[in-house]
């Protein structure tokens, strides 16, 4: 009877710790549509992580297919009960207001890589796109000889990515490199299609640019692709942004008009799902947690070019 007893005493006292190491966490991430290969090298990263510890972790990846459909998904994702929510915006600025009710909620949430236009979120993880702009000017401001006419692809212009990028890019330009004048802008948006179709519209018009400051390698190839076509001989260099295999690819062979990629890599989708989890097992990290750039050249491509997208 008293070892009865003494099992069923044993028994209560290690339930709760056996149902804390049987519990699952829930966690549900929101991507952005899978329409260039950045998102999709970042959804294989976020797929690898998800595949560890399925015991305690259970994890929804899901990409949307325009941003009316991700404020769908995150409405959804808000009343499904999940532990932590993990968002890359497609566009930071539009997806801010459900971003902020889920936060005030009391859901945990993380922001990845876009920006959204305030604070109210639990953590943000993503490269430094101010640092990327910054990095170009110096880049293209050095390369010039801090003197020339430049134009810039922007990434949809007014969105929180594309402000941080072009800020610190106007921000090193104007007190370092005053010489150099930025002649037209175009929005390249994040892919190739936008780039070339941007460029087509911008080289009739101004028969003389020196370079172009894109901020993206998609678009960055895109402009590179409708330079040749137009045979511009002016253009003495392009940059992007971002890390795109394509990119790296041009830059392994020394192309001699596609300068530099100020980039940080879309792997970093699976470090910030990593994160989450940590979070979730009781790990503290700061509010913002930013990866550092690096400056990809014919130089250095080799280091970098099995991490490209």
């Amino acid at each position: 009877m008293k070892r009865i007893v003494v099992l069923l005493v044993l028994a209560l006292v290690l339930l709760p710790a056996i149902a804390v190491i049987a519990a699952s966490f829930r966690i549900a991430v929101s991507l952005p549509p899978a329409d260039n290969a950045w998102q999709a090298k970042m959804l294989d990263s976020m797929l690898a992580e998800a595949a560890k510890d399925t015991k305690n972790f259970e994890i929804t990846i899901k990409n949307a297919v325009d941003d009316a459909d991700q404020l769908n998904m995150l409405q959804t994702f808000k009343d499904g009960g999940y532990d932590f929510i993990a968002v890359l915006p497609g566009n930071g600025t539009l997806q801010t207001p459900i971003v902020n009710e889920i936060f005030k909620s009391g859901t945990k949430i993380m922001v990845i890589d876009r920006p959204i236009a305030n604070d109210q979120y639990t953590v943000f993880y993503g490269g430094d796109n101010s640092q990327c702009g910054r990095n170009a000017a110096k880049y293209i401001g050095d390369r010039l000889n801090g003197k020339g006419q430049i134009a810039i692809l922007r990434s949809y212009v007014g969105s929180p990515i594309d402000l941080a990028r072009y800020n610190g890019f106007m921000e090193v330009l104007k007190k370092g490199y005053p010489g150099i004048k930025v002649i037209v802008e175009g929005d390249g948006e994040f892919n190739q299609e936008a780039g070339r179709k941007a460029v087509s519209n911008i080289l009739p018009a101004y028969p003389r640019i020196d370079a172009i400051f894109s901020q993206d390698d998609e678009s960055a190839v895109g402009a590179l692709t409708e330079i040749r076509s137009a045979k511009r001989k002016d253009i003495q260099f392009v940059t992007g942004m971002g890390g795109s295999k394509t990119a790296f690819a041009l830059m392994s062979v020394r192309d001699p008009v596609f300068g530099a990629s100020m980039s940080y890599l879309p792997t970093m989708g699976g470090r910030a799902l990593a994160m989450v989890k940590a979070i979730l097992q009781g790990k503290t990290f700061p509010k913002d947690n930013i990866e550092p750039t690096i400056v990809v050249t014919a130089d250095n491509v080799a280091k970098y070019v099995n991490d490209g997208y």
